[in-house]
């Protein structure tokens, strides 16, 4: 008899450890979804920022420059002063969020499930005239920067930017 009732409270212990464990994992899945997404938009707001602060840098000095694409989602070039990203999001933010460096204004909405920031130059001391020689909108590794012709129109001075999906 002692055997036996050792193994019944083995099995019980090991019963109630596994339905504890169980417990745990569906209760934080939410909790790691959540901090998943934040870091998903972290690295997007991240993203945009060292995006901006390169083609700033390539505008000043010209020559050419790259960054890795490392985010789940598409890239694109909408307007000639524009880039748009477009990942799947579930956390939820602000309506709109706006972030402005000394020239570009990044902003960030969510519709539904996708989340969409913006990098756009508005025409101040100069324009930003974005363009690419291959597809508007890709999944790329790597988006390269690179100083284009300047070209004068209403006054206002334009900078050809020309943006490559690798």
């Amino acid at each position: 008899m002692k055997g036996q009732s050792e193994i019944i409270v083995y099995i019980l212990l090991f019963l109630i450890g596994l339905s504890l464990f169980m417990a745990s994992v569906v209760w934080s899945r939410g909790i790691f979804d959540r901090n998943s997404d934040m870091a998903k938009l972290s690295e997007v707001e991240s993203f945009m920022t060292g995006l901006d602060n390169k083609i700033q840098n390539v505008i000043k000095f010209g020559g050419q420059d790259s960054i890795d694409f490392r985010i789940r989602g598409t890239i694109e070039l909408n307007e000639p002063d524009t880039i748009e990203i477009r990942s799947p999001l579930t956390v939820q933010i602000p309506e709109e969020v706006n972030i402005t460096s000394s020239y570009a204004t990044i902003t960030e909405r969510l519709e539904g499930n996708l989340l969409r920031v913006k990098l756009t130059y508005p025409v101040k001391e100069y324009g930003v005239d974005f363009y690419t020689e291959g597809p508007t909108i890709a999944t790329p590794q790597k988006v390269l920067i690179e100083k284009g012709d300047t070209y004068e129109s209403g006054g206002i001075l334009y900078i050809k930017v020309k943006i490559t999906f690798k």
